[in-house]
Protein backbone atom coordinates (compact mmCIF):
# COMPACT_ATOMS: atom_id res chain seq x y z
CA UNK A 1 0.00 0.00 0.00
CA UNK A 2 2.95 1.88 0.63
CA UNK A 3 4.71 1.25 -2.87
CA UNK A 4 1.32 2.14 -4.27
CA UNK A 5 1.26 6.26 -2.29
CA UNK A 6 5.07 6.53 -3.60
CA UNK A 7 3.55 5.56 -7.05
CA UNK A 8 0.69 8.03 -7.22
CA UNK A 9 3.27 10.22 -5.59
CA UNK A 10 5.33 10.22 -8.10
CA UNK A 11 3.34 10.37 -11.15
CA UNK A 12 1.36 13.35 -10.50
CA UNK A 13 4.60 15.03 -9.77
CA UNK A 14 5.67 14.11 -13.32
CA UNK A 15 2.44 15.66 -14.48
CA UNK A 16 3.13 18.94 -13.00
CA UNK A 17 6.51 19.13 -13.97
CA UNK A 18 5.85 17.77 -17.27
CA UNK A 19 2.59 20.36 -18.08
CA UNK A 20 5.35 23.23 -17.24
CA UNK A 21 8.58 21.89 -18.50
CA UNK A 22 6.80 21.09 -22.25
CA UNK A 23 5.17 24.54 -22.13
CA UNK A 24 8.72 25.80 -22.29
CA UNK A 25 10.63 29.09 -21.21
CA UNK A 26 8.33 32.85 -21.94
CA UNK A 27 10.54 35.41 -23.30
CA UNK A 28 10.43 39.03 -22.62
CA UNK A 29 9.58 41.37 -25.45
CA UNK A 30 13.00 43.94 -25.29
CA UNK A 31 14.64 44.01 -28.51
CA UNK A 32 18.24 45.07 -28.37
CA UNK A 33 19.04 46.97 -31.63
CA UNK A 34 17.50 48.25 -34.89
CA UNK A 35 18.38 45.33 -36.97
CA UNK A 36 16.12 43.14 -34.91
CA UNK A 37 13.72 45.79 -34.71
CA UNK A 38 13.66 46.05 -38.90
CA UNK A 39 13.77 41.97 -38.69
CA UNK A 40 10.83 41.74 -36.36
CA UNK A 41 8.81 44.37 -38.35
CA UNK A 42 9.77 42.13 -41.39
CA UNK A 43 8.18 39.49 -39.89
CA UNK A 44 4.86 40.95 -38.74
CA UNK A 45 4.42 41.75 -42.54
CA UNK A 46 4.79 38.24 -43.65
CA UNK A 47 2.90 36.86 -41.03
CA UNK A 48 -0.99 35.80 -42.73
CA UNK A 49 -3.72 37.36 -40.51
CA UNK A 50 -4.98 35.15 -37.86
CA UNK A 51 -8.09 33.40 -38.04
CA UNK A 52 -10.52 34.49 -35.65
CA UNK A 53 -11.65 30.80 -33.77
CA UNK A 54 -15.01 30.60 -32.81
CA UNK A 55 -15.60 29.61 -28.94
CA UNK A 56 -18.46 27.80 -29.42
CA UNK A 57 -17.22 25.62 -32.67
CA UNK A 58 -13.63 24.84 -30.43
CA UNK A 59 -15.86 23.78 -27.32
CA UNK A 60 -17.97 21.58 -29.73
CA UNK A 61 -14.99 19.69 -30.94
CA UNK A 62 -13.34 19.11 -27.75
CA UNK A 63 -16.43 16.80 -26.60
CA UNK A 64 -13.79 14.34 -28.88
CA UNK A 65 -10.83 15.13 -25.93
CA UNK A 66 -7.73 16.86 -27.93
CA UNK A 67 -10.43 18.11 -30.59
CA UNK A 68 -10.68 21.81 -29.60
CA UNK A 69 -6.80 22.03 -29.31
CA UNK A 70 -6.36 21.06 -33.06
CA UNK A 71 -8.95 23.50 -33.77
CA UNK A 72 -7.23 26.23 -32.60
CA UNK A 73 -3.92 25.00 -34.31
CA UNK A 74 -2.55 24.46 -30.32
CA UNK A 75 -0.98 20.57 -31.16
CA UNK A 76 1.24 20.67 -28.93
CA UNK A 77 -1.64 20.78 -25.80
CA UNK A 78 -2.82 17.57 -27.67
CA UNK A 79 -0.42 14.43 -25.88
CA UNK A 80 -0.87 16.89 -23.24
CA UNK A 81 -4.69 16.25 -23.06
CA UNK A 82 -3.77 12.46 -24.04
CA UNK A 83 -0.95 11.94 -21.45
CA UNK A 84 -3.72 13.14 -18.51
CA UNK A 85 -6.61 10.79 -19.62
CA UNK A 86 -4.02 7.90 -19.48
CA UNK A 87 -2.69 8.58 -15.90
CA UNK A 88 -6.20 9.14 -14.65
CA UNK A 89 -6.93 6.02 -16.61
CA UNK A 90 -3.95 4.17 -14.98
CA UNK A 91 -5.68 5.06 -11.51
CA UNK A 92 -8.88 3.96 -12.14
CA UNK A 93 -8.08 0.57 -13.53
CA UNK A 94 -5.48 0.27 -10.47
CA UNK A 95 -7.46 0.92 -7.65
CA UNK A 96 -10.75 -0.88 -9.33
CA UNK A 97 -8.90 -3.82 -9.60
CA UNK A 98 -7.36 -3.42 -6.02
CA UNK A 99 -10.95 -2.69 -4.64
CA UNK A 100 -12.19 -5.86 -5.69
CA UNK A 101 -9.14 -8.07 -4.30
CA UNK A 102 -10.14 -6.56 -0.94
CA UNK A 103 -14.10 -6.75 -1.50
CA UNK A 104 -13.76 -9.93 -2.14
CA UNK A 105 -11.14 -10.76 0.59
CA UNK A 106 -13.53 -8.92 2.72
CA UNK A 107 -16.46 -10.45 1.29
CA UNK A 108 -14.99 -14.20 2.24
CA UNK A 109 -14.31 -13.30 5.74
CA UNK A 110 -17.44 -14.31 6.71
CA UNK A 111 -16.76 -17.70 5.19
CA UNK A 112 -14.94 -19.65 7.73
CA UNK A 113 -13.61 -22.40 4.98
CA UNK A 114 -12.10 -19.56 2.72
CA UNK A 115 -9.19 -20.21 0.52
CA UNK A 116 -8.89 -16.56 -0.38
CA UNK A 117 -5.09 -15.55 0.99
CA UNK A 118 -6.21 -12.02 1.70
CA UNK A 119 -8.58 -13.34 4.51
CA UNK A 120 -6.42 -15.67 5.99
CA UNK A 121 -3.30 -13.47 6.27
CA UNK A 122 -5.12 -10.21 7.71
CA UNK A 123 -8.41 -9.49 10.17
CA UNK A 124 -11.72 -8.25 8.89
CA UNK A 125 -11.45 -5.04 10.18
CA UNK A 126 -8.06 -4.29 8.55
CA UNK A 127 -9.84 -5.37 5.08
CA UNK A 128 -12.55 -3.16 5.34
CA UNK A 129 -10.25 -0.10 6.08
CA UNK A 130 -7.90 -0.89 2.97
CA UNK A 131 -11.29 -1.83 0.55
CA UNK A 132 -12.50 1.37 1.86
CA UNK A 133 -9.06 2.91 0.98
CA UNK A 134 -9.44 1.95 -2.95
CA UNK A 135 -13.27 2.90 -3.03
CA UNK A 136 -12.45 5.86 -2.38
CA UNK A 137 -9.63 6.30 -4.75
CA UNK A 138 -11.54 4.56 -7.31
CA UNK A 139 -14.08 6.95 -6.80
CA UNK A 140 -11.79 10.02 -6.61
CA UNK A 141 -9.55 8.74 -10.09
CA UNK A 142 -13.24 9.07 -11.57
CA UNK A 143 -13.86 12.35 -10.71
CA UNK A 144 -10.51 13.73 -11.73
CA UNK A 145 -11.06 12.00 -14.85
CA UNK A 146 -14.16 13.79 -15.24
CA UNK A 147 -12.65 17.59 -14.12
CA UNK A 148 -10.16 16.46 -16.85
CA UNK A 149 -12.24 15.96 -19.60
CA UNK A 150 -13.72 19.51 -18.48
CA UNK A 151 -10.57 21.55 -17.68
CA UNK A 152 -9.76 20.90 -21.72
CA UNK A 153 -13.48 21.98 -23.01
CA UNK A 154 -12.46 24.90 -21.04
CA UNK A 155 -9.18 25.36 -22.09
CA UNK A 156 -10.22 24.95 -25.80
CA UNK A 157 -12.88 27.83 -25.51
CA UNK A 158 -10.75 30.18 -23.72
CA UNK A 159 -8.18 29.77 -25.92
CA UNK A 160 -10.36 30.31 -29.06
CA UNK A 161 -11.70 33.50 -26.97
CA UNK A 162 -8.18 34.95 -27.12
CA UNK A 163 -7.35 34.25 -30.45
CA UNK A 164 -9.70 38.10 -30.71
CA UNK A 165 -7.18 39.89 -27.93
CA UNK A 166 -4.89 42.08 -30.14
CA UNK A 167 -1.37 41.47 -29.10
CA UNK A 168 0.92 43.99 -30.74
CA UNK A 169 4.98 43.94 -30.29
CA UNK A 170 4.92 47.66 -29.40
CA UNK A 171 3.91 46.89 -26.20
CA UNK A 172 6.50 48.08 -23.30
CA UNK A 173 6.53 48.96 -19.84
CA UNK A 174 9.39 51.33 -18.62
CA UNK A 175 10.13 51.67 -14.85
CA UNK A 176 12.31 54.96 -13.63
CA UNK A 177 12.75 56.14 -10.08
CA UNK A 178 11.02 59.35 -9.55
CA UNK A 179 12.08 62.42 -6.97
CA UNK A 180 9.48 65.06 -6.82
CA UNK A 181 10.06 68.41 -5.39
CA UNK A 182 7.97 69.12 -2.14
CA UNK A 183 4.01 70.34 -3.46
CA UNK A 184 4.26 72.48 -0.03
CA UNK A 185 6.63 74.32 2.23
CA UNK A 186 5.22 71.54 4.88
CA UNK A 187 6.65 68.35 3.14
CA UNK A 188 9.61 67.76 2.00
CA UNK A 189 10.14 65.93 -1.53
CA UNK A 190 9.41 62.60 -1.83
CA UNK A 191 10.55 59.45 -3.35
CA UNK A 192 8.54 56.75 -5.58
CA UNK A 193 8.35 54.71 -9.33
CA UNK A 194 7.12 55.84 -12.40
CA UNK A 195 5.14 53.15 -14.30
CA UNK A 196 4.86 54.34 -18.35
CA UNK A 197 2.83 52.00 -20.69
CA UNK A 198 3.21 52.12 -24.09
CA UNK A 199 1.09 50.51 -26.73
Amino acid sequence: MCDIKKTIWRLSLLIFLGIFLISGPLKAQGIKDKKETQTVEKKEKKKKPQLIRSPKTAALLSIIPGGGQIYNHKYWKVPIVYAGFAVFGYFIVTNTQQYHIFRDAYNATADSATTNPYAQKYSPTSLRIVRDYYRRNMQLSYILTGAWYILQIVDANVDAHLTRWNISNNLSMEVAPIISPPLKRSTGAYNGLSLRFHF
